[in-house]
C-alpha cells in the first residue's frame, strides 16, 4: 500500500519513465522481442559509431584463403576466388543476432552506394540456413548480396563474435577488421572504399 501511495505522489515524467522501464523489462523476457530490443538499440549505434579504418594492410590473404566457400541466396557454389582484384567487404552475421540486425539498414546504404560498380563485391556471409535466409532478407526488404558460408573462413578472418566484418583491397590485404557494429552508410567508408579503387 505504501508503496502505491509514494507512486501516487511521483511527477508525470517519473510516471512515464516507471512504466516504459517496467515494459521495456518484460519485453527483454519474452523470447522473441529481445532480438528486436537488441537490434534496435544497436541501429542507433551503427549509425553514430564510425568504423576504425587503419592506413596499413593488417594482414595478406593467401592464395590458400581465396580457396574460401560460400553458396549465393540461390544456392550456386562461389569461392572467394571469383572475386579476386576487386575491393571486398565481408559481414559475417545471423538472422537471430540484434546487432546483426541493427547494423544492416546501414550496410544496404553502404551497398546501394557502390551495387553498379563492379570492383566492389559485397559478401554478408552467415550459417544460417538458406530458407531462413531468404524469408529473412524479403521480409527486411534488402538488396545486398548474401551468402551460406560451406568452408571455413580464413585464418585471417577468424573471429569469435558477430557482426565481424572486413574490408579487403585489390590486393588481398585486409585494410579493416571491425567487430560490432559501425556506420557502414557513413561518409568515412565512402571515401576509403574510393581511395581503395584508385
Amino acid at each position: 500500500m505504501k508503496q502505491l501511495e509514494k507512486w501516487k505522489k511521483k511527477s508525470l515524467f517519473s510516471k512515464i519513465s516507471d512504466i516504459f522501464f517496467v515494459v521495456f523489462i518484460v519485453a527483454l523476457i519474452i523470447p522473441g522481442s529481445r532480438t528486436a530490443i537488441m537490434a534496435g538499440v544497436n541501429n542507433v549505434k551503427a549509425k553514430i559509431i564510425p568504423p576504425k579504418t587503419n592506413e596499413q594492410v593488417i594482414s595478406q590473404l593467401s592464395e590458400a584463403d581465396f580457396n574460401w566457400q560460400l553458396s549465393d541466396i540461390e544456392g550456386n557454389t562461389v569461392s572467394l576466388s571469383d572475386f579476386k582484384g576487386k575491393v571486398i567487404f565481408i559481414n559475417f552475421w545471423a538472422t537471430w543476432c540484434g546487432p546483426c540486425i541493427g547494423e544492416m539498414p546501414e550496410i544496404q546504404t553502404f551497398y546501394d552506394k557502390f551495387k553498379d560498380n563492379k570492383d566492389v563485391v559485397f559478401i554478408l556471409a552467415t550459417t544460417d540456413d538458406l530458407t531462413t535466409v531468404q524469408n529473412f532478407i524479403s521480409k527486411k526488404e534488402f538488396t545486398f548480396p548474401v551468402y551460406s558460408i560451406r568452408s571455413k573462413e580464413p585464418n585471417s578472418m577468424n573471429h569469435n563474435s558477430i557482426p565481424t566484418s572486413f574490408l579487403i583491397n585489390k590486393d588481398g590485404g585486409i585494410v579493416l577488421h571491425q567487430k560490432g557494429v559501425a556506420n557502414w552508410g557513413g561518409e568515412k567508408m565512402e571515401e576509403m572504399v574510393n581511395e581503395l579503387l584508385k
